[in-house]
């Protein structure tokens, strides 16, 4: 019996998984292969170095588009660091964001411009 209720608390804890989709934009347009530099549970912006402070680094698809699931709570930093094709130029960029048990799931433009 014991067993029975610990099983069914276990399945709904795996309910609450945490979800961020991310579009990397310079202005109005996307930029594609946007490496993102992911620092989890901090409230200072780490900068843009070294590479090795950070947690995971992602990378957005030719759309623009990257996916991040199964991070822990708190507050995290995203830094973009990539190229601009049409320009020719490095962009950078970050956002933060909090994910808490009421605040699991998020979708967000991660702007990038000239350094």
């Amino acid at each position: 019996m014991i067993l029975l209720a610990l099983g069914s608390s276990c399945s709904q804890r795996s309910d609450l998984r945490t979800n961020l989709c991310l579009i990397t934009q310079h202005h109005d347009k996307v930029i594609p292969d946007i490496t993102i530099y992911v620092k989890f549970n901090t409230d200072d912006f780490p900068g843009y170095d070294p590479p090795e402070q950070f947690d995971r680094v992602i990378v957005s698809d030719a759309q623009g588009k990257v996916c991040l699931s199964d991070f822990p709570l708190g507050h995290h930093w995203f830094v973009g660091i990539g190229y601009d094709e049409e320009i020719r130029e490095q962009v950078i960029g970050n956002i933060d964001l909090y994910f808490d048990l009421r605040n699991l799931s998020a979708e967000a433009i991660l702007y990038v411009g000239e350094e």
